[in-house]
Formats: C-alpha cells, sequence, structure tokens
C-alpha cells in the first residue's frame, strides 16, 4: 500500500463520525443579597475555570437578565461560568452542558477605607477579539497624525511605507467608521488624518471581512478601524507646508476628507524634494485572498533599474529628489449590502544617488576588487486606477475589483569601476489590467467560496552601455561602442478556485480546486553598435520564445480541536503541464509534465488566554517559472551578464517552523519567538565568473545543489505607565548553500546576528526620549576564507518642553562601521535640531536645522555569500527649514 492510499484511509477514517452539536442557551438573572437586579456585569462561559477556552460572553441588562448560547460541544459534559462586577464580589460556577435558567447571587464588596476616590482615565477596553483604544488616552501633544498615535499601541510596528503589523502579523483591513475605503492603501489616511478627529482605534483579532464567515471560519487576520469624532466638520483633514535654504527645500502636503454615512472620499495632494520618495503613497499595504496571489502572475522586471535605493539612515539625509503625488478614493453606501469603491492615484518621482562602494570577492586564499564610483538617476511615473464592486450580506458576499496599473522608468548611471568609465541608460514601461471576483454563499449552512482571475501584462524593458562591454562573448563584425538589450514581454493569465467548507462532529473541513493557465511571450535582442548598423545576431543573441503553462492543485484542509490543541492537515496535489517554445532554437523546446504530492501539517496549543505554541511542517516542489526558462543571453545591467539553465529546474524545499507567543494586552507585554528550518535542493547550481575589469557572467548548469537556512526571531515589547513603551528584537540567521565561482566550486556559510532595542518615553511633561539602536555583525565563509563585519547605529531624539506650546527637538544619527579585512573604521554622526510651537489644537508651527554637522559621506557595509559590500553615499548639504502642520 503506497503513501497516498495510507493518507486516503486516515481521511475517511477521520470522516465517519458525523456528530452535529446542538444549540444551548443560558437564560438567568443577577441579582444583589436583597434581590436587587445588577445591571452592565460581565458573564463569561467557558469549558475551563481559568478562562482559556471561551465560549460565550455577554452583559446583564438593566434588569439584571442575561442569556447565552453557543453549539453543544459533546467532548465537554460541563462548562464554567464567571460573573463580575465593580462594585460586587466575583463568582465562578461549574455547570452541566445542557441548556437551564439560573439565579445568581452576587456579594458587595467590603471597603476597609472611609473613603476612596478614584480617578482614571479609561484608555482601552477588551470584548471578545475586539480591542478598543481611546485616542485621548494614548495621544501626546506632539502627536500630529493618527499614524503617530497608532505607533504608540503596544505590539504595532509601522514600516517606512506605513504598512501597518500588529503582534508581529500584516493587518488586512483598515476600515474608516467601519468601512474600508482604500482597498490596503491606507497610508494615504493614516498620514493624512489628524489625530485630533479620531475618538476610537478598534483593533480586531481572528477577523473575518466577510459577514457570511462569522461565526463559521475560523481567521487569523487582524484588521483596524478608526472611529471618527461625530463633531467633526463635514469636510476636515490636513495640510503640511515647508520651505528650507541655502538649497531651495520645498515640501507641500494637503489632505482633504469628506465624510458621512453613505458617502465617503479622501484625497491627497504632495510635492517635495526634501529626500522623501512619493512611490509608496497609496502603495497596496495589505495582502489579497492567498489564492488570488498564488495564481497570479507579475511583471518578470528582467533588466536592473538604476539603485537609488540607500541606506540604514533616514532619506533625508542623502536622497537628491523630486516628487508629487496625487489620489481620490471615493465610496457609496447603498442599501446597507452594497459597496461602490473608486480610486485613482498617480506619482512621479526623480530620484538621484551619489555613491562609492568596494565589493571585495573571496576565493580560498585570495580576493578580488571591485571598486565603483556611481551616480544614479531614476525617474518614475505610475498610475492606479480601481473600482470595487462589494455585496456584504450575511448569507452571500461578492466582490467584484477591477484595476490598472501602469509604470513609466527612465533613468541612468554614469559609472568608473576599476579604472573604466560607464554610460548606463535604462528605460521600463509596464502596463497592466486585472480582475478579480470573489463569491460566498451557504448551502446547508455550508460556506462555497469561489474565485475568478483575470490578468493580462505587457512591459517594454531596455538598456544602453556606452562604451560596449563583454566584447569576448559579444561579437561583432566591426569595433562596438555600445552594448543594446531590448526585450518585450506580454502576460495572460486565467485563474479560478472553489472551496467547500463543511463540518463532521469536530472535524472542520475545507475542500479546494485551484486551475489557472497562464500564456507569456519575449521577444529579445542583445547586440553591440558600431555607430551606424545594428549586428544581426541570432539566438541565443536574440529569442522569440513562448510558454504556457497550466497548474492544477486539488488540496483538503481538515482540522479538529481537543479542547485547547488545535491539528490541521493539508495535503495537497498539484499538477503541471509545461510547454516551452524558443523559435531560434527548436532543440530547447520543452513539453512536460509533474505531479507534486504536497503535504503539510498545523499543530496549535493554547496553553492560557495568554500563551500558545504552534508548529508547522509542510514539503513544497516547484519548477521554473517563466523568467527562469527563456534561454536567451540576457545583459542585465552594465555588468552582469546572465543566462538560464537549457533544462527545466525543479526544487524541492522541506520547511520547519516554531512559533511561541504571550500576549498581556493589559499590562502591554508582547513575546513571541519564531524558528524556521529551509531545506532546498536543486537540479541546477549558480556559475560565475568575474573579469578584471569588474564584468560578471552567471549561468546556472546542471548540477544538484542544496541550500539550507535557519532563522530564530525573537521580540519583545512592554509598555509602562502609558508613558514609557520598549522594543527588543533579536534576529539569527545561518545560510549554507554551493556555487561555483570562477572555475571553483566554493561552499558559502553565511551568519548575521542582529539586535533592535527601541525606547520611547514621553508624558507630555518637561521632556520626552525616543532612542533605536541597531547591532549588526556578519561573518562569512567561503572553502578556507573567513570574513567579518559590523555595523553599530544609534538615533537618539530628545524632546524639552519649555512651556505648553513649545518645544524643542533635538535628534542624533550615528554610524560606526568596520570589516575584518580592512583597516579603516568608518564613523558617522549626523544632528538636527528643530523648535515647535503650536499656537492652537489645530496648529503646528516649526524651524528646523538639519545636518548641522554636515558631514560628505555616510558608510555601510555587509556581506552576502562569498564577498562583502562597503558603501559610501553622498549627503545632502545643511539645511535651514520653516514650516507648520494644520488641521482643518
Amino acid at each position: 500500500m503506497n503513501i497516498f492510499s495510507k493518507l486516503f484511509y486516515i481521511y475517511l477514517f477521520l470522516f465517519v463520525v458525523n456528530v452535529f452539536g446542538q444549540q444551548i442557551t443560558i437564560k438567568g438573572k443577577i441579582t444583589d443579597s436583597i434581590f436587587k437586579p445588577i445591571p452592565r456585569a460581565s458573564i463569561v462561559a467557558s469549558y475551563s475555570k481559568n478562562e482559556t477556552n471561551i465560549i460565550a460572553y455577554s452583559t446583564s441588562k438593566k434588569d439584571g437578565s442575561f442569556v447565552l448560547n453557543f453549539k453543544e460541544d459533546s467532548a465537554y459534559k460541563e462548562f464554567w461560568i464567571s460573573f463580575r462586577h465593580l462594585s460586587y464580589g466575583a463568582k465562578t460556577s461549574k455547570y452541566k452542558n445542557i441548556s437551564q435558567d439560573l439565579k445568581v447571587a452576587l456579594k458587595s464588596k467590603t471597603n476597609l477605607l472611609e473613603e476612596v476616590v478614584l480617578k482614571a482615565k479609561k484608555v482601552l477596553q477588551i470584548k471578545g477579539d475586539t480591542i478598543t483604544y481611546k485616542v485621548t488616552g494614548i495621544q501626546k501633544e506632539k502627536d500630529y497624525t493618527i499614524e503617530e498615535v497608532i505607533n504608540r499601541i503596544p505590539g504595532v510596528k509601522i514600516n517606512e511605507n506605513g504598512q501597518i503589523s500588529y503582534n508581529n502579523r500584516i493587518i488586512s483591513h483598515f476600515y474608516i467608521n467601519g468601512v474600508d475605503l482604500l482597498e490596503g492603501r491606507y497610508n494615504i489616511a493614516t498620514r493624512g488624518i489628524p489625530a485630533s478627529s479620531v475618538k476610537e482605534i478598534d483593533i480586531m483579532k481572528n477577523h473575518n471581512h466577510s459577514r457570511i464567515d462569522k461565526g463559521i471560519t475560523d481567521s487569523e487576520d487582524v484588521a483596524f478601524n478608526l472611529k471618527i469624532k461625530k463633531d467633526h466638520s463635514l469636510v476636515f483633514g490636513s495640510a503640511k507646508a515647508d520651505i528650507g535654504t541655502p538649497f531651495f527645500a520645498r515640501n507641500l502636503e494637503v489632505t482633504p476628507i469628506y465624510l458621512k454615512e453613505n458617502f465617503q472620499d479622501i484625497a491627497s495632494g504632495k510635492t517635495n524634494n526634501i529626500g522623501n520618495s512619493l512611490e509608496n503613497n497609496g502603495m497596496s499595504l495589505t495582502l489579497t485572498n492567498s489564492d488570488f496571489i498564488e495564481m497570479e502572475i507579475n511583471p518578470p522586471n528582467i533588466l536592473s533599474p538604476p539603485n537609488t535605493s540607500g541606506t540604514f539612515i533616514s532619506n533625508k539625509y542623502w536622497l537628491d529628489n523630486n516628487s508629487f503625488s496625487v489620489t481620490n478614493d471615493a465610496l457609496i453606501k447603498s442599501g446597507g449590502d452594497l459597496i461602490l469603491k473608486a480610486g485613482a492615484n498617480y506619482s512621479y518621482n526623480d530620484n538621484r544617488l551619489n555613491r562609492s562602494s568596494t565589493q571585495r570577492f573571496f576565493f580560498d586564499t585570495d580576493t578580488t576588487l571591485v571598486d565603483k564610483v556611481n551616480r544614479n538617476e531614476i525617474t518614475k511615473k505610475n498610475y492606479y486606477l480601481g473600482l470595487v464592486q462589494e455585496i456584504n450580506k450575511d448569507k452571500l458576499y461578492l466582490k467584484n475589483r477591477i484595476t490598472i496599473n501602469g509604470q513609466n522608468s527612465k533613468g541612468g548611471s554614469k559609472i568608473l569601476q576599476n579604472g573604466n568609465l560607464l554610460n548606463y541608460l535604462y528605460k521600463d514601461d509596464v502596463k497592466s489590467i486585472k480582475n478579480l471576483t470573489e463569491f460566498k454563499t451557504k448551502i446547508n449552512n455550508r460556506i462555497i467560496n469561489s474565485g475568478l482571475l483575470l490578468k493580462y501584462i505587457r512591459s517594454k524593458e531596455g538598456v544602453n552601455v556606452t562604451p560596449s562591454v563583454f566584447n569576448d562573448v559579444i561579437l561583432s563584425n566591426n569595433k562596438p561602442e555600445q552594448t543594446n538589450q531590448n526585450i518585450n514581454v506580454k502576460q495572460f493569465s486565467l485563474g479560478v478556485y472553489s472551496a467547500y467548507n463543511f463540518q463532521m462532529g469536530k472535524l472542520k473541513s475545507q475542500l479546494k480546486q485551484r486551475v489557472n493557465w497562464s500564456r507569456e511571450s519575449l521577444i529579445s535582442n542583445l547586440a553591440q553598435f558600431d555607430g551606424t548598423m545594428e549586428e544581426q545576431l541570432i539566438f541565443p543573441f536574440r529569442s522569440d520564445f513562448r510558454l504556457n503553462i497550466f497548474e492544477s492543485i486539488s488540496n483538503l484542509k481538515s482540522t479538529v480541536k481537543f479542547k485547547d490543541l488545535m491539528i490541521t492537515l493539508k495535503p495537497s496535489f498539484k499538477y503541471i503541464h509545461l510547454n516551452k517554445v524558443e523559435r531560434f532554437s527548436p532543440v530547447l523546446n520543452r513539453r512536460k509534465n509533474y505531479l507534486f504530492f504536497q503535504p503539510r501539517a498545523t499543530i496549535r496549543y493554547k496553553i492560557d488566554h495568554q500563551w500558545n505554541i504552534s508548529t508547522v511542517g509542510s514539503y513544497v516542489s516547484s519548477v521554473s517559472r517563466f523568467s527562469e526558462l527563456f534561454n536567451s543571453i540576457i545583459l542585465k545591467d552594465y555588468s552582469n551578464l546572465y543566462r538560464n539553465p537549457e533544462e527545466i529546474n525543479v526544487t524541492r524545499n522541506i520547511f520547519g517552523i516554531l512559533n511561541i507567543g504571550y500576549t498581556n494586552i493589559l499590562k502591554g507585554f508582547f513575546f513571541s519567538n519564531s524558528s524556521s528550518i529551509v531545506e532546498s535542493n536543486s537540479d541546477f547550481i549558480l556559475s560565475s565568473s568575474l573579469d578584471l575589469n569588474g564584468l560578471i557572467q552567471t549561468e546556472a548548469i546542471k548540477l544538484p545543489n542544496r541550500r539550507i537556512s535557519f532563522t530564530n526571531k525573537t521580540n519583545f515589547t512592554k509598555s509602562f505607565f502609558r508613558i514609557l513603551k520598549t522594543d527588543l528584537k533579536y534576529t539569527f540567521n545561518q545560510i549554507k548553500s554551493n556555487q561555483i565561482f570562477n572555475n571553483i566550486e566554493q561552499e558559502t556559510k553565511l551568519i548575521n546576528h542582529s539586535i533592535n532595542f527601541g525606547v520611547n518615553l514621553d508624558n507630555d511633561t518637561w521632556y520626552g526620549l525616543r532612542y533605536n539602536g541597531l547591532v549588526r555583525f556578519g561573518k562569512s565563509k567561503s572553502n578556507g576564507f573567513n570574513t567579518s563585519n559590523t555595523f553599530l547605529k544609534h538615533n537618539l531624539e530628545l524632546d524639552f518642553y519649555t512651556s505648553l506650546k513649545t518645544r524643542i527637538n533635538l535628534e542624533s544619527e550615528s554610524v560606526f562601521t568596520s570589516f575584518s579585512s580592512s583597516l579603516v573604521n568608518n564613523r558617522n554622526t549626523l544632528f538636527n535640531a528643530s523648535f515647535y510651537y503650536k499656537p492652537s489644537k489645530k496648529l503646528f508651527l516649526r524651524v528646523s536645522f538639519n545636518n548641522i554637522l554636515n558631514e560628505k559621506f555616510f558608510s555601510t557595509v555587509q556581506n552576502s555569500s562569498n564577498f562583502v559590500f562597503e558603501s559610501k553615499f553622498s549627503l545632502r548639504p545643511r539645511q535651514f527649514t520653516v514650516g507648520l502642520n494644520y488641521s482643518f
């Protein structure tokens, strides 16, 4: 009997028992010792005395009555109910697992003091899976936007692009008054809504967006909801403006907001040249339906744009930019169930970066240096149009979303590499249209969930390098002057899925089928120019490539609970039919079929209402995708020539993950530890060669390759007295892999340790303090050659409240870097000072001095595989600015 037959019989056995639970109703009345009704008492039912397995909760009415409804679980013969009220002693009693009427009497608390006066500001309220924070309880005087307030909530992390995560989980939805207007592009709102306009912030754990799923489908999603104050004006929002000298600097932001019960509109207009790119303004920050993600194709991005991203310090110190962004999003609610949404974004970003760098490549007993001095520039124009129709009912969910995206990029680099002058020009134009349809309905109280995806992408990429490069590979009859690469790609994808949720006794299951088909094509041309004509080369310098992939995935996800233990099994079968055609080289054509079995198991144990532990194990197989299958030679940039293997690569991955978490919301303490190990086995290995000019040729050759990575992440967050928030994060990562470099097979080992520590202290008294520290230590081993590097960063910010309306801000960023093979250690210290004046609740005025010490360069160092990369970035000049923030 093979493994597939054994698994089939195991699942058949699990489905034999079919016992459907009945509804249990507990009614009752709570009174005191003289039979006076007690209103607003909390009632919590649980299968454990310490409330680790809560099954229902309620609050008593004015007459003391209450009702609890929950589904019978045959595994339990008894349950516990706890009764609590601030003015009375708590009471916990055990009852039989049947419907019944109760009469409960609570005793009054005895106060040993003659008089007790309690004055406290209610900061948060916990009701089931929803935590509600009152903004006035956590907001500080210097907080201007709601993003600054959200960042004070324990367990919350906000990335530079505005993405919010709670307890290390990226949020799934961001609501404003219960409606998700922005479809994941919520940094428009968080950075534009004044903190003074928001009453409360809801954090909803185990959240289901569709009402049809509530109470039926288990979820681990986290969503945020902003409750806007009812007394705000019909149109409100924020404005920000700055102007600086001696380098003319400008910054202007306006976010008008219009909210009514059945209509919402948020617009934003921003422009600046102060080192703050607006490329992420309006970018989707939430993850969509996972089935759509797995079926969706993405632009291949074959060629490399000039790099204008850079360092671990704030962009305001080094990024030369000219940015503009405008957005508008509108929503209409009709009848309470139908929502129509329309959104539009446009952004223009011209970013420039000066950098000098040294790459040290390691051999058995020697190193090779590649020195570069770059002036990189790229201009990106992005646009987005979206239209959403959504029906969200108790028995029906329907959502259709159509989006049009475009990006046009042009740029270039002026490079001095190992003494050779190079000029690199780059262009890229990508347009895509996508339609997503999701449908949910119920049959016999069981949910059927289906979806349809249609997506078309067209991209045109091109590079030009002067003088010509790789002349020994790209042959020419004449003396070449430049090297050109042009690539045109067209992609079309159609995908459908359907899932059926059902339950047999204690076993919850989901049967899912997903099918998707894609057709992709690539036409490329790599040639040398002699100034008058293009060399007409054949494959592999010219390509006309076609790829068709049909993929079918069937899986059965089954979950069973034993009190606080939950076990989930998810075996999958993946079938792939792959057909690749190269018109210029038919010998490379392949038509192949693959069938993979991919098991996955998850075990979760809830130790109590604060501690939990989970482990995940899976085995995943995959084949080469589009960008890994065309075989023409590609000039990725001015120094990298790349060619894919002639055969189809199959990769097999084994995953193992262990998670431990602790959450104490009332004490503001969060702890999590995650350990993961991934073993990846591939049929191919990368082979690279480096010449004296710093040019690299890479190809994948057929040779078994094994890669093992281990990662451990530990996070602590603790808040004290609502004025102090501390964060500690430690990450350890180790990667072992093989490669061939300059015809020498290397076994590389990369080890990285990093520690992040943050403290935020502010009580709106005479001072405030914010400190962030980063320690990163990296070590590389390549055959017998060992190197190490250290990176230390400190960011200190002090606020001095000189009066109720004035504040002085001092900020310092300092960095230390070292490299074991260099006698030079780099130190940088950057310093800013600002003065703030707040004449009213709606207005901030400020004067700032940026980069007072005005150092010319900032240094970083990091290791990867068999090389260490040291960089120096030129800094912006000393700057004086004046500005204001205004809420209207």
